[in-house]
């Protein structure tokens, strides 16, 4: 830490000497680590599903093991580590594809359950907007914390939701997660490399792109303009 504080003197300056403190801190720093760590398992969980974040968490506890194994010593090294590789081989046979297998997306899988935010594809987009309805779009991924903030906070407010259905807004979510090559094209076309991407279109005007920190008077706006 001071090998960076001292690009900044009055920051070094400010750091108590070496000492046992910095045993603690050390281990501190595993805390956010382990916050990360959780994160990503969440993530995988958004594209895999239950299953493949369970399958994930018992090959990590399978590979601690081998590894314990492996730090024996004498006949017992030899037969737990050869146990444990096995149990492992047949563990990655059976259960590990599901760490790479694709689960239904949370916008077909609500719109199975009859909630309103739809799947976004181009030819849903445009049949809606040829019955003359606006359409509001939610580009986001599983992995965007952003993303996750706007659609727990402003994307859920009752007023929000409510504004939609006074406008007959139709509500579609692009799930981004997987880099989809479809919805690539169409952030390209929005001028957008990225997630975050909020658009509000009406029937025959061009698209209204929103800020990617949204907020209600945002949204609000924005449908004022339909």
């Amino acid at each position: 830490m001071r090998l960076y504080a001292s690009w900044w003197p009055a920051v070094a300056r400010l750091l108590p000497p070496p000492g046992a403190w910095m045993d603690t801190f050390k281990k501190f720093m595993a805390f956010p680590m382990f916050g990360t760590a959780v994160w990503l398992l969440w993530v995988l969980g958004q594209q895999t599903g239950i299953d493949g974040a369970g399958a994930l968490l018992a090959l990590l506890v399978t590979l601690a093991l081998v590894l314990w194994a492996f730090g024996l010593q004498g006949r017992t090294r030899l037969l737990i580590a050869s146990l444990s590789v096995a149990f492992g081989a047949f563990l990655l046979a059976t259960i590990g594809p599901n760490v790479i297998h694709t689960a239904l997306p949370a916008a077909q899988a609500a719109a199975a359950a009859g909630e309103r935010w739809q799947p976004w594809s181009p030819e849903r987009v445009q049949a809606v907007l040829g019955t003359g309805q606006p359409v509001f779009v939610d580009f986001t991924a599983a992995w965007c914390v952003t993303c996750q903030y706007n659609k727990k906070t402003t994307l859920a407010n009752d007023e929000v939701l409510n504004a939609f259905d006074a406008a007959k807004v139709q509500t579609f979510r692009a799930d981004w997660t997987r880099r989809d090559a479809t919805i690539t094209a169409e952030l390209n076309k929005l001028g957008r490399s990225g997630v975050p991407v909020y658009v509000l279109q009406a029937p025959g005007k061009p698209p209204i792109v929103l800020s990617e920190i949204l907020s209600v008077a945002d949204v609000k706006a924005a449908l004022g303009q339909l």
